[in-house]
This record gives structure tokens, C-alpha cells and sequence, in this order.
């Protein structure tokens, strides 16, 4: 119609139409938009999904990466070479008691200041009851009223010098706490020292870890070759069924170190409570440990994405990041 209303309407569809694209694809601003730190690599959170190669086969060392030549396992059942992590919990003891020395020399540095303090003050104490003592300061014979009138009189030639006599001071006394003088800016004192715990730690599962915890396993080889040549997925099978084990639940019997498929324990192992290879006497379930399970690229066996948060970096760096998965290695180049 020719109506007011649809003259309106008309009027506010070309003005409509006459605006600019939407806000996110505003680029003449004079600060950055959500979307451009993201296009820009600011800030942003980036996803991907790894592949089967991205995770540690099953019984290989979580320090060399490689199967183990002499394989131990710890009360979690994460499977370590021997000599690999004996180095790792020596150098954790090495750097804790260190760092033990470092408090204990703190510690004492407190309490020899500490002592230096209280004996100033002995001192202090002291020297006024002597000058007080010599009547020096007042007639009174009560200590405590003459200090008083000798610390107001202190007073208040301090506040008459500050209000008149300013030209007597040294200006370097106001320049000792300026911050506008690099040379008289004050540093920040060093950080307390907290207390160390010298106990060694798992370095995958974080607990207490100590090398009597250490329990060696005996993994039967599928394939010499592959174990000779840094082992591979599947290097190792159950001892009972020699089934190959890649992702599955799989238990070593302590006091043989034999290790099975959980799958076999109800019929080999339980029934009898005794190892179905050297038929060693297990006192209970707690002779038990399941170990740690090999990872693969399926949802249904782990979790297979991985989300990182990134900063802006230099070209170099983001070009090293943003590489992919790198070649042999098997990792995600997340960054």
C-alpha cells in the first residue's frame, strides 16, 4: 500500500540495507575483537584428536619410552626399566636434599637474627635504665615516667625540625625510599623457603615411591626381534593364553611377577589361588596388581582428545606447533 506504515517500513528496510556487515567483520576498530585474537592466535583454545601412536604401548618404560630391558612396576602398575628409574629417584633425592640444606641454612640464618634482636634489646633495656639510673634524663626516680618525658621531648624537637628547620636535612634520606631513582629503588626480599619433602615420587602418578616398592615383572615376548629393536605394540602377550596385549586389562601375580590377561585370572588363577606358571602360593587378592593399560586411538578404549590453550608466539614458534604430528615420533602438535 501507499500508506504512512509502509512508507515507514520501506524507509527502515533501505537503511537496513545501507548498514555495514555484521560486527564481527569490523575491522576498523581501534581494539582487537574476540574473533580477531582468535584469527590472530591470541588466546585461543585449539583441539585435536590423537591417533593410536600418540600413546605408550603396553609394558614399555614411561622414562624411555621403550620396552623395557629390565621391566619393575610400582604399587600404581606403571611399568619402568630399572635402570631408568633408579637414576630418576636418585636425582630426585639429590635435588630435594638440596634443597633441604638451602631451608635448613635459612632457618638458621632467622634464628641467629632472632638472637641479634633480642640481645639489641637486652641492651636497650639496658642502657636506659642506666641513663635513668645516672638521673640524666629527670629527677623522677620512676623509670618509666622519665623515659616517657624524654621520648615526648624527642618528639617534639623532631616535629619542630620537620615544620622549620627543613634545610638541615640531608635530601638523601628522602631519596632512599624514592621510586623514581633507579639506584635507591628498594628490591623486594627473597621469598621464604618452605619446607621440603625428601621422600621420592612416582613420575607418572605423583605418589610416594620407594625402591623397595619396585616389584620385578617377567613379560613373555612375542617378538624377539621387535623387543630387540625398541619394542612395538604387541611385543608382549599373556603368559597363559599367549594372546598379544595391546589395550587390555592385564594383572602381574607378585610373587612370581607372571603376567596374564585379567580375562584368564577367574579360571587359572583364582580357582586355585596359585600361579598357573611357577604355581606359586598366593595369599589373597592383594597378590594381585593390575597394570597399567596400553593406549590406543579409539574413544572406547581412552580418551583420544586432547585441548591445549595457546598465546601469540613468534613465527618460528608457531611454525614448529602448528606442524602436525611430527615424523616417527607419533605426537600431536599441540602447543
Amino acid at each position: 500500500g501507499s500508506g504512512p506504515h509502509s512508507r515507514a517500513r520501506s524507509r527502515s528496510e533501505r537503511g537496513l540495507a545501507a548498514m555495514s556487515r555484521h560486527s564481527k567483520h569490523s575491522n576498523d576498530r581501534a581494539f582487537y575483537t574476540n574473533k580477531e585474537r582468535k584469527d590472530a592466535g591470541f588466546a585461543g583454545f585449539r583441539k585435536d584428536v590423537l591417533g593410536t601412536d600418540c600413546f605408550l604401548p603396553f609394558g614399555h618404560c614411561a622414562l624411555s619410552l621403550k620396552a623395557a630391558k629390565d621391566p619393575v612396576v610400582t604399587p600404581d602398575g606403571w611399568v619402568y626399566d630399572r635402570e631408568f628409574i633408579l637414576e630418576n629417584l636418585l636425582r630426585q633425592r639429590i635435588e630435594k636434599q638440596a634443597e633441604a640444606k638451602k631451608y635448613e641454612a635459612q632457618e638458621q640464618r632467622k634464628a641467629r637474627q632472632e638472637v641479634a634482636d633480642r640481645q639489641e634489646e637486652s641492651l636497650k633495656e639496658i642502657e636506659d635504665f642506666r641513663r635513668v639510673d645516672q638521673g640524666l634524663l629527670s629527677e623522677d626516680t620512676r623509670h618509666k615516667r622519665a623515659l616517657d618525658k624524654a621520648s615526648a621531648a624527642d618528639a617534639q624537637s623532631q616535629k619542630k625540625l620537620r615544620q622549620g628547620e627543613l634545610f638541615v636535612i640531608d635530601k638523601a634520606q628522602f631519596r632512599e625510599k624514592s621510586f623514581w631513582a633507579p639506584e635507591c629503588t628498594q628490591s623486594a626480599a627473597p621469598a621464604d623457603l618452605k619446607k621440603v619433602d625428601t621422600s621420592t615420587r612416582c613420575p607418572m602418578s605423583g605418589k610416594k615411591l620407594r625402591v623397595k616398592d619396585l616389584l620385578p615383572v617377567k613379560f613373555e615376548v612375542t617378538d624377539q626381534k621387535m623387543l630387540e629393536e625398541g619394542g612395538g605394540r604387541g611385543v608382549y602377550c599373556c603368559a597363559v593364553s599367549k594372546h598379544p596385549i595391546t589395550h587390555h586389562q592385564a594383572v602381574v601375580i607378585k610373587p612370581s611377577g607372571v603376567v596374564v590377561l585379567e580375562s584368564v585370572l577367574a579360571d587359572c588363577v583364582l580357582k586355585d589361588m596359585r600361579c598357573p606358571i611357577s604355581n606359586k602360593k598366593l595369599k589373597g587378592p592383594e597378590d594381585i596388581l593390575k597394570l597399567q593399560q596400553g593406549g590406543t586411538g579409539f574413544a572406547a578404549h581412552n580418551e583420544v582428545e586432547a585441548k591445549s590453550f595457546s598465546m601469540i608466539r613468534s613465527w618460528s614458534g608457531d611454525a614448529r606447533t602448528q606442524a602436525g604430528h611430527l615424523p616417527k615420533a607419533g605426537f600431536v602438535g599441540l602447543h
